[in-house]
């Protein structure tokens, strides 16, 4: 043991996956005994290293990197060839006064047994060199989240995008050469900022290493104008992918890179899709599948037209009948992951129509778990989840998911009204208001924060606060069912059954020119305290595969049903089970 000092012998950043610890480790990994190890490491230059917390330890800790040692293996064929048999001379004694484990070997005594176990020795080195474990040794790519100013609503959804775009682009690069992750602790981090003001777009963008030290490997910045947001950015991640290649030393070989005008439809698309309005839904679903239509192996715009199908099938959108909205939206998940097994925007999608309108729970968690796997710091994966465990009744947990969502993307009023809502489910109405008031700084016109307001304001019997959340959208979208509904329900448990009447009616009358969900009936006649024409509605609810059903367990405006058997009947059609334990 010791030796002369190495240059290794101080160390450098421990690589998990690679680390040996301790001579017995080492020796495993060679097939060979500790003592043989540790004469080679004094007389072969073996690279064994310490580390040592006490300047004056003269040992420290042993260990060493596979890598290394395969490495120093290579080099020394000859050593295939050497006996671990050494003369009982030089034999130590254990600390009972037994031999140790090399002297303990019996000697061959002749040739015949001298060549069995040479050639023993041989194949033993062989099968550890060919079976040893893999080192991965391809460097890892960490993609931040870029930043943004607080209150920059617009720099906040372009920083998504990008950042987004960004981490799936370069997830279908040299597949085997670099590994992308959302992790500080990658060998290469790339993150940068988004700032608006006024008409005035400013991106910029660096790469830097982590190791042996932290420097900055590449940077660069553009400013444009706002109108030319489509090509700059496509200009940009472009840019961007190609300085990453460059920096580590690769070459761009993506599964399936798309041409420009495939990749400016999809991102017209989701620029639409996240301006969450039923119109704007529709238009993007006809740049995805312009999208699709000049690329059809483009697995990203799969996922956006599943997006916006499940969206429209949902409330408060309702754009579409469930029946006709989600087998559409799981075909196209479906198709992305046919296409990308590793898209986790793909599996969140399917997971939300197994979710919603298969009513199949197991499967909707389990693709959940894996685009959350696929994609840690995804917000929308937590957020998802977070109505699996809403669905659940697990409402603690919910909204410790969409908190994380909440922080993955802090400038995002959707994640900012979807904690707001949990927070709903749990009878936490002031956070419901604190969250949802939230979105609206990031988004004064925010339809779904809104909603949630109006429902915690309505909650805590401040009805003419209610009206005015809903008034505010029914000033630009005055024949919104949903909001119609919602509007109706507060008029009915605040004194005005009239109006409430007179809205169902309309509502009625409405269905048998459009789409209007069932349960938005329901709704009113909840409000009104007519239980009948409650369920005869939330019956067709069902039948139509409303989305919003899952929910319903859990739901405060649900609450005057708890105690009519009717209610467990239909939760248990669902396939759900009705809380025991609700707060009050």
């Amino acid at each position: 043991m010791g030796g002369n000092p190495r240059p290794w012998a101080e160390p450098d950043e421990l690589r998990a996956d690679d680390l040996l610890e301790g001579w017995k480790a080492i020796a495993d990994h060679l097939r060979k005994t500790e003592r043989t190890v540790q004469r080679w490491e004094k007389n072969k230059g073996l690279p064994v290293r310490r580390l040592r917390t006490d300047p004056a330890e003269e040992q420290g800790r042993v260990y060493a990197y596979k890598s290394e040692l395969d490495a120093w293996w290579n080099r020394h064929t000859d050593l295939t060839l050497e006996p671990e048999v050494e003369p009982p001379a030089k034999a130590d004694t254990g600390p009972r006064g037994t031999a140790t484990e090399e002297a303990s070997l019996p000697r061959p005594r002749t040739w015949a047994l001298r060549f069995a176990l040479v050639f023993a020795l041989l194949l033993a080195a062989a099968g550890a060199y060919y079976f040893r474990p893999k080192v991965k040794l391809s460097p890892t790519l960490g993609v931040l989240p870029f930043d943004t100013s607080k209150g920059d609503a617009d720099g906040s959804r372009i920083a998504r995008g990008l950042t987004d775009e960004l981490i799936s682009r370069l997830g279908h690069l040299n597949p085997g050469s670099v590994s992308v992750i959302e992790d500080r602790s990658a060998d290469y981090n790339l993150a940068g900022s988004v700032r608006t003001e006024g008409n005035r777009v400013a991106i910029t963008a660096r790469l830097v290493a982590s190791k042996p030290q932290t420097h900055v490997v590449w940077g660069n910045s553009w400013e444009f104008e706002r109108g030319d947001l489509i090509p700059k950015e496509i200009e940009i991640a472009n840019g961007i992918v190609d300085e990453v290649l460059r920096a580590l030393s690769l070459s761009s070989h993506a599964s399936h890179p798309p041409a420009q005008d495939t990749y400016e439809a999809y991102l017209m698309g989701r620029a639409l899709w996240s301006k969450r309005s039923a119109e704007n839904l529709h238009d993007a679903i006809g740049f995805f599948q312009r999208a699709i239509s000049t690329d059809p192996q483009f697995a990203p715009a799969y996922a956006g037209l599943a997006d916006s199908y499940s969206l429209l099938g949902s409330a408060p959108y309702t754009g579409l009948p469930p029946k006709q909205a989600f087998p559409q939206a799981k075909a196209a998940a479906q198709k992305a992951i046919q296409l990308d097994d590793s898209l986790a925007e793909a599996h969140i999608s399917l997971g939300y129509a197994e979710l919603v309108y298969d009513r199949d729970y197991s499967e909707a968690e389990r693709e959940f778990r894996r685009a959350m796997l696929l994609r840690p710091n995804s917000a929308t994966a937590h957020q998802y989840y977070g109505y699996y465990l809403t669905a659940m009744g697990r409402l603690d947990d919910a909204i410790e998911e969409r908190k994380t969502a909440q922080q993955l993307e802090p400038d995002s009023p959707l994640m900012d009204s979807a904690l707001g809502e949990a927070y709903y489910q749990a009878r936490q109405f002031d956070n419901t208001i604190t969250y949802n008031k939230l979105s609206l700084v990031h988004d004064r016109s925010w339809p779904v924060g809104l909603i949630n307001l109006g429902r915690a304001y309505e909650q805590k019997g401040m009805f003419a606060e209610a009206l005015a959340a809903y008034q505010t959208i029914l000033a630009v979208a005055p024949d919104d069912p949903g909001l119609l509904a919602l509007a109706a329900h507060v008029h009915a448990v605040s004194g005005k059954p009239a109006l409430a009447r007179s809205t169902v009616a309309h509502l009625e009358q409405m269905r048998t020119k459009r789409y209007v969900p069932a349960v938005y009936i329901a709704l009113v006649y909840v409000g009104l305290g007519d239980k009948d024409k409650a369920f005869e509605w939330l019956d067709r609810a069902y039948e139509e595969h409303c989305e919003y059903l899952v929910y319903l367990p859990t739901e405060p405006l649900a609450d005057p049903l708890r105690h009519d058997p009717r209610f467990p009947r239909l939760i248990e059609r669902l396939g759900l089970k009705v809380p025991t334990n609700l707060p009050r």
